[in-house]
């Protein structure tokens, strides 16, 4: 069974006068679900007619109020350290999530990405944490802003099609992972705040990520790793457990403690990551779908998916195109 994402419940004070009551009432939990969470955000905005409400919000962020992992970013000696502390410990404030720092032919991509499929709505979380992320990097290197640019998993559409004019930046749209872009140099700029890095807070970061990787199933573990490099690497059981630490005996011991097979579990997140790419997108091609997705053959993949979800892709994009048009006429 899988245990349902959560993300601190700190991320609603920047949200009360966009939030419903009865998630503002949930502020007293140390986490909330994180697909209420985003979804609530993508409500407040069209409620609002704000497109650009998660880069507003966002932009008035402190990082203070995160407290040890605020600290050490803050108190890192270089843009680029701080930078991968955040990444580092990142799972900390929020789960299913993948949040890295890559440097390529001189250029830098900080990305930011919702691996669980079963969070759809997530537009305005998007760009409420590229914002946060943005805070970090203008105020430690003030002239940045005009070399970068942004890069967004979401569609252009007629409601977003201005959002440079917030963002202050190029705005790219449809890309595998939300991202700021910029040259590299930059990550060797030293921090413009003069805050000491404190030993104690990565001591206690360091314990507190350990202690919640303890603490989770090694089916939500194993989950979010074929989520994260199911388009991108060869998810067998060798890799996974080369990424937890453990051998491949091990690994299966523990998943069957849980009563699930490496194999079923990746399946249904073929299937899972699958049900979400034809929902989001009426574009997408079955037979490519099916090849990211490890399947050699169109046919092998439209078997599996009509044995996990009872119709074919092509039923399931009809019903699913059926039932947001019924939404919107609804609302």
């Amino acid at each position: 069974m899988t245990t349902e994402p959560l993300i601190t419940s700190h991320a609603l004070d920047d949200w009360c006068m966009w939030m419903p009551e009865q998630l503002l009432n949930k502020r007293d939990n140390k986490s909330i679900p994180l697909k209420e969470f985003t979804q609530a955000l993508d409500n407040a905005a069209e409620q609002a007619d704000k497109p650009h409400l998660g880069w507003l919000v966002g932009s008035s962020y402190n990082y203070h109020s995160l407290g040890s992992l605020g600290q050490a970013v803050l108190g890192a000696k270089t843009l680029g350290m701080g930078l991968h502390l955040l990444c580092r410990y990142y799972p900390v404030l929020q789960d299913a999530t993948h949040v890295k720092l890559e440097v390529h032919n001189n250029i830098a991509k900080l990305s930011y990405k919702i691996i669980d499929p079963s969070v759809i709505c997530r537009q305005q979380d998007a760009l409420y944490t590229l914002s946060i992320f943005s805070n970090f990097i203008r105020g430690a290197v003030q002239s940045i802003w005009p070399h970068v640019n942004v890069h967004l998993e979401a569609a252009k559409t007629e409601k977003t099609a201005d959002l440079f004019r917030y963002v202050q930046a190029p705005v790219f749209y449809g890309n595998s992972a939300n991202e700021i872009v910029f040259p590299a140099k930059f990550l060797n700029s030293p921090m413009a705040q003069n805050e000491d890095l404190i030993p104690q807070d990565i001591s206690s970061l360091n314990e507190t990520l350990s202690l919640k990787n303890r603490n989770m199933l090694t089916s939500d573990r194993v989950r979010y790793i074929i989520y994260e490099c199911l388009f991108d690497s060869n998810v067998s059981q060798e890799f996974v457990a080369e990424e937890l630490g453990c051998s491949t005996r091990t690994l299966r011991r523990k998943l069957s403690s849980e009563g699930i097979s490496y194999q079923n579990l990746l399946d249904d997140c073929r299937m899972e990551v699958a049900a979400r790419e034809i929902a989001i997108s009426e574009q997408v091609s079955f037979s490519q779908l099916a090849l990211k997705l490890g399947y050699s053959e169109h046919s092998t993949f439209t078997r599996a998916f009509l044995r996990w979800s009872g119709v074919t892709p092509r039923t399931f994009r009809l019903n699913n195109k059926t039932t947001t048009l019924d939404a919107e006429r609804a609302a």
